[in-house]
Formats: C-alpha cells, sequence, structure tokens
C-alpha cells in the first residue's frame, strides 16, 4: 500500500471525481469523492456529520459526497475511477468479486447486519420465507442488493428463483402503497423505510433478514488501485466515520446530527423526528456487533455469507478473503 503524499492532480480512469491533491507544503487536505448507494438518505448521517462538522478536514481529507443510483453501479463507478469510496451491500461485494473478479475490497463496515426488511400489510403478512413463494415482491433494483437477498431467502427453503415474481418498487415508503393496491405482495426496503412507515401508523408487518443472511448489511468499498495508491486516505474515511458515529451516538437531543444532515437535504428530513428515527434505526446496525466493532472489518460473517451466497448461485466457490481488506479497521 503506497503512503506517499499526493503531490498533484491525480485522475484514475480518465475521471476527473476521484481524488485531487495540492503539495505538501500546502498542507490542504486531499480531496476525495464519496458514493452513497441511492441519493441521499437520513441513514448516512456518520458521512454527513463527517462533513459538516470538519471531522474529515481534520484527518487531512475534503469529502465531496455525491448521490448514488443504485448498489451494483456504486461498485461500478470506483472500480471506474469516479469515486475513491463507495458505500454498498456486503453482498454486492462478494457477488462482484467471485464472479466477475471486480478489483474491489470491503475497507470498512457501515452495517453489520442488513439494513434492509421484508414489508407486507399487516392483513397479508409474509411472516417466513416460505410465504414468499407464489408473490410479487417488490426490490430496490434489477440485480442490487434487495434481489439478492431475495434470492438467499428462498434458497434456504429449497425454492427456486423463478417461484417469486420481482419488480422494481425503489427503495421509498411510497412502494407501500402498491401493497395497499394488490399490485405488490411486500417490498423489501431498508430500515429507514420501516421507521417511516411505522411513524405514520401504516399497518404493516416486516420479516427480519438477518437470520438468513451473515454478510455484513451495509460496507464502504474501494477499488484495488485505490487502496494501493490512496490507503492513506481511505484510512482518514474510516477513522472519520467512526468519530461520526460516536458523536452521533452521544447527540441525545439529536439537534446537532439533523443541523449536520440540513446541506444535504435528505428527502425525510422534511420532518425531523422521522429522520432521527431513521438515524437511531441505522445506529442499531452500526452497534450490531458491539461498540468496540465499529466501523471494523469481520471476517468471519464474510466467510458465513459466501458459503450462503454459493448456495443461492450468487457466487462461486473462491476464497472469501478476496472480498475484503482489515487493513484500515485493525487499528480500531
Amino acid at each position: 500500500m503506497s503512503h506517499r503524499v499526493i503531490a498533484r492532480r491525480h485522475l484514475l480512469a480518465g475521471a476527473g471525481l476521484l481524488v485531487t491533491g495540492r503539495p505538501a507544503f500546502a498542507q490542504a487536505p486531499v480531496e476525495i469523492v464519496y458514493l452513497t448507494p441511492f441519493g441521499h438518505l437520513s441513514g448516512y448521517a456518520p458521512d454527513y456529520v463527517g462533513v459538516s462538522n470538519g471531522i474529515f478536514e481534520k484527518n487531512g481529507i475534503k469529502v465531496k459526497i455525491v448521490g448514488g443510483n443504485g448498489s451494483a453501479a456504486a461498485i461500478q463507478q470506483v472500480v471506474a475511477g469516479q469515486a475513491l469510496i463507495c458505500r454498498t451491500g456486503g453482498i454486492d461485494v462478494v457477488r462482484a468479486v467471485s464472479t466477475v473478479g471486480a478489483p474491489v475490497r470491503a475497507v470498512g463496515t457501515i452495517a453489520h447486519t442488513t439494513t434492509f426488511k421484508v414489508i407486507s400489510a399487516a392483513d397479508a403478512p409474509i411472516r417466513t420465507p416460505a410465504d414468499l413463494v407464489g408473490k410479487t415482491i417488490g426490490i430496490v433494483s434489477a440485480g442490487g442488493g434487495t434481489e439478492n437477498y431475495l434470492d438467499i431467502l428462498l434458497a434456504g427453503i429449497g425454492a427456486k428463483k423463478e417461484s417469486v415474481k420481482r419488480q422494481v418498487a425503489g427503495n421509498s415508503p411510497g412502494s407501500f402503497d402498491l401493497v395497499k393496491l394488490k399490485r405488490l405482495d411486500g417490498f423489501i426496503a431498508d430500515t429507514g423505510v420501516v421507521l417511516n412507515l411505522q411513524s405514520h401508523k401504516e399497518p404493516i408487518f416486516t420479516l427480519d433478514i438477518n437470520p438468513y443472511a451473515s454478510v455484513p448489511g451495509q460496507v464502504y468499498v474501494a477499488s484495488e488501485e485505490g487502496i494501493a495508491k490512496f490507503g492513506p486516505q481511505i484510512a482518514a474515511y474510516m477513522k472519520g466515520v467512526r468519530t461520526a458515529m460516536q458523536q452521533i451516538a452521544a447527540d441525545s437531543s439529536g439537534e446537532m446530527t439533523l443541523k449536520a444532515m440540513t446541506p444535504f437535504n435528505p428527502p425525510d428530513l422534511r420532518e425531523p423526528a422521522v429522520a432521527m428515527q431513521a438515524v437511531r434505526g441505522e445506529q442499531a446496525l452500526w452497534e450490531a456487533k458491539g461498540k468496540e466493532n465499529l466501523v471494523k472489518i469481520l471476517p468471519a460473517n464474510w466467510q458465513s455469507g459466501w458459503k450462503e451466497m454459493v448456495a443461492a448461485g450468487l457466487a462461486k466457490e473462491g476464497d472469501p478473503s478476496k472480498s475484503y481488506t482489515t487493513a484500515f479497521t485493525d487499528s480500531f
């Protein structure tokens, strides 16, 4: 891993968004681009707090946050050099590495357990994976993390993928309208959507995916080339995110967190109480393996999760350690 100071503008794969720098004597923060999985959501609070509260700059980096357009696309853009770091599902990383040999690795964990739930109507609940068979289920994006989770749930009961019809519905509370209209039997969305629906007293039932999937729900990802050339900047980002998580946890009123998110205008911020519910829901995922493991890569989860994905036809037999590196979080 290179630890040299970036002394000139550097572009990877012809992209203009990845990393820029100034001469070392200027001691200006190195600029990097971070790509979210889906636009801007309150669930990305640690990244927003890291920017707004100057945490990243104290660590020597200036971060530009760009709203993404799907988990699979996020990996593609990191490989193409459009961003140094992205956030995506652990499942997406395993799939990309094992099936097409994508030159990427998870460099930190943002959600140790999955952010996604299967949401259905309380009067027609999907209680178990077996209840999915014969249903029409909404997914966030075709081929993305939510569809992969659906395949893992089905593989666990020996059901074929074709036994469930899939429809792209997005990661939004509005998808529940399709359930109420009987166009969907259920849909898969993240914890923020669940909390939003609950806060509006919608009659929902949720199926927890975690007992069936071991791979971390959401991770920070960088390309092999980015890791080799910009290791110090990636380490600074992971350190900054961990500090931001700790600040959010200590912000009992939520006032600081809400203020830090304001410049990024996540849609659910229109209802501050709902936005903070989403943040606290995400916080439970950050701390799911203990506060001592904030941001850390835990290899055992990748070992088990890779096997589950092989069983679901989402990954090939191989070496799970190729999908992650603990180099940036071992010191925490």
